[in-house]
């Protein structure tokens, strides 16, 4: 189950793509070495399937399951597990537990801002509303960051 009470609502916790997202930190922090990102997300999460130019980046399983494809691997991980995606190597996940929690950490940082710029400020620490992905907002905003969305999010094709 899905626990919010404790986080601060400010502008570091955002709705993005269905999911709970909170800056953590991003590269201002870091002098742009690394941006790490919180989400939470509920069963069914996807987003499309995308590659990273700039950056490689790491998810950290904190709770739940994720089905992950990574170029032409599929495979789980789970609570307590990390997976590497590497730049320039298209990647998407699904959530296939009730829910998930994970860190995702980019580096260098400075993708982080994509989160936010395809994102809106939450109004509480809640998942937000089901919507159908704005794909055109998701579009712009990663040819600003380098990354460019390849596929369609898992179980979409």
């Amino acid at each position: 189950m899905l626990q919010f009470d404790t986080l601060p609502v400010d502008n570091r916790l955002r709705w993005f793509l269905g999911s709970l997202n909170r800056i953590l930190f991003d590269a201002a922090d870091t002098d742009g070495a690394f941006g790490l990102m919180e989400q939470w997300t509920g069963a069914g999460f996807s987003p499309p399937r995308h590659v990273h130019h700039r950056e490689d980046s790491a998810i950290i399983v904190l709770d739940g399951e994720l089905l992950v494809q990574r170029g032409e691997e599929e495979f789980v991980v789970s609570k307590g597990q990390t997976v590497f995606l590497p730049r320039g190597v298209p990647h998407t996940f699904l959530v296939t537990s009730s829910d998930a929690h994970f860190y995702e950490l980019v580096t260098p940082g400075g993708f982080e801002g994509f989160h936010i710029d395809a994102s809106d400020p939450a109004p509480s620490a809640t998942l937000p509303p089901a919507a159908p992905p704005d794909v055109p907002r998701l579009v712009d905003a990663l040819v600003t960051y380098g990354a460019a969305i390849v596929g369609p999010p898992m179980g979409h094709d």
